[in-house]
């Protein structure tokens, strides 16, 4: 996560001296005005290569931390950690999803502050099942599990005998897909976003995918906000059950993982996620129904969603009490405005090619801090 500074120096002269090296007797480029708000590049001792982000003077360069012991810049501290709410698919519990995410939460290091959910539906397995979401936990899963029960997030109707007899539930499909206390899951999970936010990213694996997009739809059905602002999806997360099928695709950015070929639901999801999401991206892995975990794709998956989670941080700098003025499609729809869409694609496209971005779309100062950040700041 880039390192954001606010020149405070330079007061009497019209801001701080900027060179174009390190050394201090390289030739001088101008003066950063103080107030500048600049993105930290490279530290060499007292020195500071860094990119513009507002105010006035070089685009980049070179500025001294500090001139006879009085500061010229300083860092500027983020209020509070990006919180990032994690929830397990099923049946598992908050132990297991632990285990799971420990790859990604070493990358993330300190800079993330990470929430842990049990799902609030009881699971017991199916005898005689082979399905990952019905068959008996492996000793490993109860392990790690400790004293947790196995729990999910909605539930499957249990096969009658005459069903089970037949060997319903004991291969897979995808047809005629029925959820039980969805309605529950939709609304406990509702009720813990209310009563702990902010929460910034939410983080799901397989059937806590399916309850957000089904919780999403419900908000966006009631024109309420979004309590988050970035979704990263691990295997299923597809509804399957056509009374909860999205009307039209998700707004909300989301990054998808699955496992190809080796993870049942994969193939399937790479089919499904791309109609429920309006901005999505998907990536690719071989170790199956699970977090990656094979060198060197699991690092490089893990890196990219680590770029995408570290987008946040130095937006809400800069406005993070700004979105609450955007409208919903439906909110706007609802007072007769007019409703014009731009694709985050086509905005990142935009972006970067220097082409007008419409007001309606992204305030003018957000533009010109992601356009003065880079990639650093806007990693997609």
């Amino acid at each position: 996560m880039p390192a954001v500074w606010e020149v405070v120096g330079g007061t009497d002269k019209g801001g701080i001296l900027v060179r174009q090296g390190h050394e201090l007797n390289s030739a001088e480029q101008g003066r950063l005005s103080t107030g500048a708000l600049i993105i930290e590049k490279e530290v060499h001792g007292e020195r500071m290569r860094y990119s513009r982000m507002t105010g006035s003077g070089p685009e980049s360069g070179w500025v001294s931390l500090k001139v006879k012991d009085k500061a010229m810049i300083m860092k500027r501290e983020a209020k509070r950690k990006p919180r990032v709410l994690a929830l397990h698919g099923a049946p598992s519990n908050s132990n297991i999803m632990k285990f799971q995410t420990a790859q990604l939460r070493k990358l993330t290091g300190e800079d993330f502050e990470w929430i842990f959910l049990d799902g609030p539906c009881a699971w017991k397995p199916l005898p005689g099942s082979e399905l990952l979401h019905l068959a008996e936990r492996t000793s490993m899963e109860k392990a790690i599990a400790k004293d947790k029960p196995f729990v999910q997030w909605y539930s499957h109707p249990e096969p009658s005998p005459e069903e089970a007899a037949a060997g319903k539930g004991r291969t897979m499909s995808f047809d005629d897909a029925k959820y039980e206390n969805v309605e529950e899951g939709v609304k406990f999970l509702d009720k813990y976003l209310e009563a702990n936010a902010p929460i910034d990213i939410v983080v799901g694996f397989s059937q806590s995918g399916t309850l957000l997009a089904i919780y999403m739809d419900t908000l966006r059905k009631a024109n309420r906000s979004m309590p988050w602002l970035f979704t990263v999806l691990f295997c299923g997360a597809m509804i399957d059950d056509a009374r909860y099928a999205l009307d039209e695709p998700l707004a909300l950015p989301a990054l998808y993982v699955h496992g190809g070929d080796a993870d049942p639901w994969g193939r399937h999801g790479e089919r499904c996620l791309p109609k429920m999401y309006a901005d999505l991206e998907m990536l690719e892995h071989t170790d199956g129904h699970g977090f990656p975990s094979s060198a060197p794709r699991a690092s490089e998956i893990y890196q990219r969603v680590l770029q995408r989670m570290s987008m946040g941080p130095v937006l809400m700098l800069a406005y993070g009490a700004e979105k609450k003025k955007r409208r919903s499609e439906s909110v706007a729809k609802s007072k007769g405005y007019k409703v014009v869409k731009l694709s985050g694609t086509e905005f990142r496209r935009r972006l970067r090619a220097g082409e007008e971005i419409p007001e309606w779309f992204a305030f003018k100062s957000v533009v010109d801090i992601l356009r003065k950040a880079g990639d650093s700041a806007f990693c997609a």
